[in-house]
C-alpha cells in the first residue's frame, strides 16, 4: 500500500483548514513539530481511515473513554478521507463519525480520475471488503506498518516469558487458542453423547431379549379370548328374547294408558258442557231482570235528545264567547310582559352607566402608565444602540490583538533562529545566514556575531514595545468587555419593558372597546323601553275592542253550563237503550246455546260408559308380575355379559400392551443398527478433536511458528544491526530456558553478541538499546507483512531518537536511508526539531488558537 492522499476533518485539535498531505512526491519524511501540536494525530487519522478503530480503545489506557471524545470540542463531526495505491489500483475510504455515535463509511475506486462507489450493503460489510483489499486487520497493522516506541517498549522491555505472550499476540496465534478451546468443548460435548448412545444401546439391546416370552403370552391370550366371546353370544341372544317379551307387555300397558287419557279428555269435556249449561242459564236469568225496566229508560233516552237538540243551537255563541274570553286574557298577559321588559332595560340602563364611568376612570390610569412605558423603552434602546458601537470597537482591538500575537511569534521565531544560528557558528559548524556560505576566519565570525546579536537585540526591543501595546489592549479589551456584559441585562430589561407596554396597549384597546360596548348597550336598551311603551298602547286600545265585543254578544254563560251538565246526566239512558236491544238477542242465543250443550253432554256419557267397558277388558289380558320377572332377568342376563365383557376388555388390553412391546423390539433392532454406527463415528471424532487439541496446545502449532518465525527476524534485525553499529552488534534469540528444577520452560530470551562477548538484552540502555529495538521492530515489521501477503508498502515510526548521540542519529538517518526502497513511503515522528535537516521532505505541524495545522516543505 502506498499513500497517496490524507485530509483530516476536525480530528483532534485538527480543524476544517491546512489539513491536507499529498503523498505522490513524498519518501522519507518527518513529521515535526511540539509536543501536542498533532503529530501523531496523523498517523491515527489514517490507522483510524483505514480500520475505524484506535489503540486507546483497544489496550484501554486513559480508562474508559469513547470514541466521539476525538472529535474535535467545537465540532460536530470528524471525518477522514485517506487515498492509497495497492497493486497497481487507486482506492479512497472516507470516514465521518457524528457526536451522536453515529457511524459513516464510504469505499471507492479511482479510475481515469472518477471515484466509483464499491461500499458495500452496510458499514460492516464494507469494512471487511476493506480489510480484504488491504490484506491485513488493524492488530498487524499496529505491529508491521505503524510502529511507536510505546509497542516496542510493551514487547522488548517485557520479561522473556511475557515478551513471548506478546509475540504470539502479534503474530495472531491466540487463534490456535481459540480452536484448542473449541476443540476440548466439541470433545466434552461428543464424550457426553457418546455416553448417552451406549446407555441407549443397552436399554434396547436389553428390550429385544424379552420377545419370545412376550409372543408366548400371546398366545395364551388369545385361546381366553375365543372362549369368552362363545359364552358372551350365547348370553346375547337369550337377552334379545327376554326384550322382545318386555316390549310386547309394554306396548299393552302403553294402550291401558293411553285409554285411561283419552276417558279422562272426555271426562272433562262433560264437566265442561255442563258448566256451560249452568253459567248461560245463570246469564239468561239477568238478562230477563234487565230486561224489565225497559220503559224507563226509553221515556230518559227521549229527554236526552231534546236537551242535546237545545245545546247544540247554542254551541256557536258559546264558541265566540270562550274566543273573546280567551283573546282578552292573552293580551292582558302580554301587557304585563311588556311592562316586565321595560323595567328590566331600565334596571340595564342604570348598571351599564355606572360600569361606563369606571371603565373611562381605569382607561385614563392605563393611557398615564402607557407614556411612562414609551419613556422607558427609548432610554433602554439608547443604550443598547452605545453598546453597538462598543462591541464594533471590541471587534477592533480583538483583532489587533490577534494581529500583535501573530507577530509576536514571528518575532519568537525570528529570535531563536537567530539564537541557533549564533549557537552554530560558535561550534564552528554554521554558515552564513544570509549567502549560506560556510565561514571562514575567526573575524568574519565575530562580524557576523555580532550581526546576529545586534538583530537580536533589535527583535527583543520590538518583543517589548508589542508585549507593552498587547498588555495595554488586553486591558482596554476587558475594560470594553465588561461594559459589552451589560447588552445582555439592557436585553432583558427592554424584552421585559416591551412586555409591559404591549400588555399596557392591550388594556388600553380592551378599555376602549368596553367603553364602546357600554355606550351601544345603553342606546340599545333606551330604545327597547321606547318600543315596549309603544307596544303596551297598542296592545291597551286591542284590548278595548275585545271588552266591547264581550258586551255586545251578552251570551248566558250559567244557563249553558246549566244545560250542558243535565245531557251528560241523561247520556247514560241513551247507552242504555241500546244495551237493552242488545240482550234481547243475547236471550234469544243463550236458549238456544242451552238447548244444544245438553245434547252434547248426553253423547258423551255414553262414550265414556264405552270406553270403561274396554279397559276393563284389557286389564284382564295385562300382567304386571310377569314384566317384573322379566325385567329382573333382563338385569341378571346384562350383569353376566357386562363381566364377561370386562374380562374380554382387560385380555385385550394385555394383548395391545405386548404387541406394543414387540412393535418397540422391533424398532429397538432397527435403532440398534444405527446406534451402533454413531457410537463408531462419534469415537472416529474424539480422536480428530484429541488431534486437534495436541496440534493446538502448549506444544504444537505455536511453537512451531515461533520456531520459523524468529530466525527470519533475526536475520532481518542483524542485517539492520550492520548497518546501525558499524557491525559491532549481532543478536540471538533463545526460546527455551532450563530451570534450576532441571524443568524445561517456553520463553523468548533476547541474546546480543558483541566484542566482548555475548550479554543478555535487559543488559543494554541508551543509544546501544535504541538501535537494538529499532533494527528488531523494523525486521519484526518486515517479516509480519511477508507472512501476512499484503503489499503494505508504508511504514511510520513515531518518536524514539531522544536517546540517540550525533553519530546514532546519522546511523539512523543511514539506515533508513537503507531500507527506504523497501518502502514506498517512510513518516518519522519525532518533536527534535534540529533532526529535521537530515530529512529532505519534512511535515511541519503548528498549533495556535484555531487549531492544528499542516505544512508540507
Amino acid at each position: 500500500m502506498r499513500p497517496l492522499y490524507l485530509k483530516i476533518e476536525n480530528f483532534k485539535s485538527y480543524g476544517e483548514n491546512f489539513n491536507e498531505i499529498d503523498f505522490k512526491n513524498i519518501k522519507v519524511a518527518c513529521i515535526v513539530g511540539k509536543n501536542g501540536n498533532g503529530k501523531s494525530s496523523i498517523a491515527e487519522a489514517i490507522t483510524w481511515a483505514l480500520f475505524g478503530e484506535f489503540e486507546r480503545l483497544q489496550t484501554g489506557r486513559r480508562g474508559k473513554i469513547s470514541e466521539t471524545e476525538y472529535i474535535n470540542s467545537h465540532k460536530d463531526y470528524m471525518q477522514v478521507e485517506f487515498e492509497f495505491e495497492i497493486d497497481k489500483l487507486v482506492y479512497r475510504v472516507v470516514r465521518r463519525l457524528d457526536r451522536r455515535g453515529k457511524k459513516y463509511l464510504s469505499l471507492f475506486i479511482k479510475k481515469n480520475d472518477v471515484l466509483i462507489p464499491i461500499s458495500e450493503a452496510n458499514y460492516t460489510q464494507t469494512q471487511n471488503r476493506l480489510e480484504r483489499i488491504l490484506g491485513i486487520d488493524f492488530n498487524v497493522f499496529l505491529h508491521s506498518a505503524y510502529l511507536s516506541q510505546k509497542r516496542t517498549e510493551d514487547f522488548l522491555l517485557s520479561s522473556p516469558e511475557e515478551r513471548r505472550e506478546i509475540l504470539a499476540k502479534i503474530l495472531n496465534l491466540g487463534v490456535y487458542d481459540r480452536i484448542n478451546e473449541l476443540a476440548k468443548e466439541k470433545k466434552k460435548e461428543k464424550k457426553m453423547m457418546l455416553d448417552l448412545k451406549i446407555k441407549e444401546s443397552e436399554e434396547k439391546l436389553k428390550l429385544t431379549s424379552e420377545e419370545e416370552s412376550i409372543k408366548t403370552s400371546i398366545l395364551e391370550l388369545e385361546e381366553k379370548t375365543k372362549k369368552i366371546t362363545g359364552e358372551l353370544d350365547t348370553l346375547k341372544n337369550e337377552l334379545n328374547n327376554l326384550v322382545f317379551q318386555k316390549y310386547e307387555i309394554e306396548q299393552n300397558l302403553k294402550s291401558i294408558e293411553e285409554k285411561k287419557r283419552e276417558r279422562e279428555e272426555i271426562r272433562r269435556k262433560h264437566e265442561s258442557i255442563k258448566q256451560k249449561i249452568e253459567d248461560s242459564k245463570k246469564e239468561l236469568t239477568k238478562i230477563e231482570d234487565e230486561l224489565k225496566s225497559e220503559s224507563e229508560i226509553t221515556l230518559k233516552a227521549r229527554e236526552y235528545e231534546i236537551l242535546k237538540n237545545n245545546l247544540e243551537a247554542l254551541e256557536k255563541e258559546y264558541n265566540t264567547f270562550v274566543k273573546l274570553k280567551n283573546d282578552i286574557a292573552l293580551i292582558e298577559k302580554e301587557i304585563s310582559g311588556k311592562i316586565e321588559q321595560k323595567k328590566i332595560f331600565e334596571k340595564s340602563v342604570k348598571e351599564t352607566t355606572e360600569k361606563l364611568s369606571r371603565e373611562n376612570s381605569e382607561l385614563s390610569k392605563y393611557e398615564e402608565e402607557l407614556k411612562k412605558s414609551e419613556i422607558e423603552i427609548s432610554n433602554v434602546e439608547k443604550e443598547l444602540e452605545k453598546i453597538k458601537g462598543l462591541k464594533q470597537e471590541l471587534e477592533e482591538k480583538r483583532d489587533e490583538i490577534t494581529k500583535i500575537e501573530k507577530f509576536l511569534e514571528v518575532v519568537d521565531s525570528k529570535l531563536k533562529e537567530l539564537a541557533t544560528n549564533y549557537k552554530l557558528i560558535e561550534s564552528n559548524k554554521g554558515k552564513c545566514p544570509v549567502c549560506l556560505r560556510k565561514i571562514n576566519g575567526e573575524e568574519e565570525k565575530e562580524h557576523i556575531k555580532r550581526e546576529i546579536a545586534s538583530q537580536g537585540r533589535e527583535y527583543k526591543e520590538k518583543k517589548e514595545k508589542l508585549n507593552l501595546k498587547l498588555s495595554s489592549l488586553k486591558k482596554q479589551y476587558q475594560e470594553l468587555e465588561e461594559k459589552v456584559k451589560q447588552e445582555e441585562v439592557l436585553r432583558t430589561k427592554e424584552k421585559k419593558l416591551h412586555g409591559v407596554y404591549e400588555n399596557l396597549k392591550a388594556k388600553v384597546e380592551q378599555k376602549k372597546q368596553n367603553i364602546k360596548n357600554l355606550q351601544d348597550s345603553i342606546f340599545n336598551d333606551e330604545q327597547n323601553i321606547k318600543a315596549c311603551e309603544q307596544e303596551v298602547i297598542k296592545l291597551e286600545l286591542r284590548l278595548k275592542d275585545l271588552k266591547d265585543d264581550l258586551n255586545k254578544l251578552n251570551f248566558d254563560e250559567e244557563n249553558y253550563n246549566i244545560l250542558l251538565q243535565k245531557v251528560k246526566e241523561l247520556e247514560v239512558y241513551q247507552n242504555l237503550l241500546k244495551t237493552i236491544e242488545i240482550n234481547k238477542v243475547k236471550a234469544e242465543n243463550l236458549r238456544n246455546h242451552i238447548l244444544e250443550y245438553q245434547k252434547e253432554e248426553d253423547e258423551l256419557s255414553k262414550k265414556i260408559q264405552e270406553i270403561d267397558r274396554e279397559l276393563s277388558d284389557m286389564l284382564s289380558q295385562s300382567s304386571a308380575e310377569k314384566l317384573s320377572k322379566i325385567k329382573s332377568d333382563i338385569n341378571s342376563c346384562e350383569i353376566k355379559i357386562s363381566r364377561l365383557q370386562e374380562d374380554l376388555n382387560s385380555i385385550l388390553k394385555e394383548i395391545g400392551i405386548f404387541e406394543q412391546k414387540l412393535s418397540q423390539i422391533k424398532e429397538a433392532k432397527k435403532k440398534l443398527l444405527v446406534l451402533e454406527k454413531e457410537i463408531e463415528e462419534i469415537k472416529k471424532e474424539i480422536e480428530i478433536y484429541d488431534i486437534i487439541i495436541d496440534i493446538t496446545g502448549p506444544d504444537g502449532i505455536k511453537n512451531e511458528i515461533i520456531a520459523n518465525t524468529l530466525p527470519l527476524v533475526r536475520d532481518e534485525a542483524n542485517r539492520l544491526l550492520k548497518l546501525l553499529t558499524n557491525g559491532a552488534f549481532s543478536i540471538d534469540f533463545k526460546t527455551q530456558k532450563e530451570m534450576a528444577s532441571g524443568k524445561t520452560i517456553e520463553t523468548l530470551q533476547i541474546e546480543i553478541s558483541d566484542k566482548n562477548g555475548t550479554r543478555n538484552y535487559e543488559l543494554f540502555s541508551g543509544g546501544e538499546l535504541f538501535r537494538i529495538n529499532f533494527a528488531i521492530r523494523i525486521a519484526l515489521a518486515k517479516v509480519l507483512l511477508k507472512r501476512a501477503g499484503a503489499s503494505i508498502r508504508m511504514l511510520i515510526l513515531d518518536e524514539g531518537f531522544g536517546s540517540q548521540d550525533e553519530e546514532g542519529k546519522d546511523h539512523i538517518i543511514e539506515c533508513l536511508n537503507q531500507i527506504k526502497d523497501q518502502f514506498d513511503t517512510i513518516l518519522v515522528i519525532t518533536h527534535i526539531e534540529d533532526l529535521m535537516d537530515a530529512f529532505d521532505q519534512k511535515i511541519i505541524v503548528k498549533k495556535d488558537i484555531e487549531g492544528s495545522k499542516i505544512f508540507v516543505v
